[in-house]
């Protein structure tokens, strides 16, 4: 196991003690003091899972509103940013935003510091394309539900939603970050008002150990 997992394992599980089930994100991103290798999940590159689902599917991201959900280190914001879209990208560390801020001072990207369940009311069916890559799975099963009515409420008629995950079977076990979903906690996304349209349940074996991952899109229908 990694250093900078293991310090993850301590501080979610110090936090959740407390009953505080995100506040050790800002602690992990501020005790970084900028080494990316201090985060597990900062690869310092656009997600490959979306990459491909932008490029196979042919996608004109021109001048849509897309919003990225927990954006960490801004890889992906960027990425969609120099495909023409107009992107609002959010993590709940200050840290992480200024840090987003440093790496890309020129940048387009409408970087803030919110908390997925206090996000601006404005922001309800707001966006043509909203991206959730990784953040559920950092959340415990008692708030991923508010989690995913949140996510789900962002997208505006005819938006989608794309969605990667790891994934998991009711039966697995589920007791370390990060937590595989089923597709059963998924479904959820549809009592927000949306059509899931695709649905890719794969191995991924870039990782150290092979990882299933579940690869999602949805629609909101008018």
């Amino acid at each position: 196991m990694t250093k900078s997992r293991t310090r993850l394992y301590e501080l979610s599980a110090a936090a959740y003690a407390n009953g505080d089930y995100t506040g050790w994100f800002e602690t992990l991103y501020a005790e970084a003091q900028g080494n990316s290798n201090a985060i597990p999940w900062a690869d310092r590159g656009v997600n490959g899972w979306l990459v491909n689902w932008v490029e196979t599917a042919q996608l004109n991201l021109q001048n849509l509103r897309v919003l990225v959900v927990g954006c960490g280190l801004g890889d992906d914001a960027e990425y969609l940013s120099k495909l023409g879209a107009k992107v609002t990208a959010f993590d709940l560390s200050q840290t992480a935003i200024d840090w987003c801020h440093h790496r890309f001072p020129t940048s387009q990207v409408n970087y803030q510091a919110v908390d997925l369940f206090t996000a601006p009311t404005e922001w309800k069916l707001s966006f043509d394309l909203v991206i959730e890559i990784y953040t559920i799975q950092a959340l415990p099963a008692n708030i991923r539900p508010n989690a995913i009515d949140c996510i789900g409420n962002f997208v505006a008629p005819n938006g989608k939603l794309f969605v990667v995950c790891r994934g998991r079977d009711p039966e697995d076990a589920c007791d370390n970050l990060p937590f595989p979903l089923t597709k059963d906690e998924l479904n959820r996304f549809t009592d927000t008002g949306l059509t899931q349209i695709s649905f890719e349940d794969s191995i991924d074996t870039l990782d150290t150990t092979p990882t299933r991952r579940f690869r999602i899109v949805y629609l909101k229908f008018v």
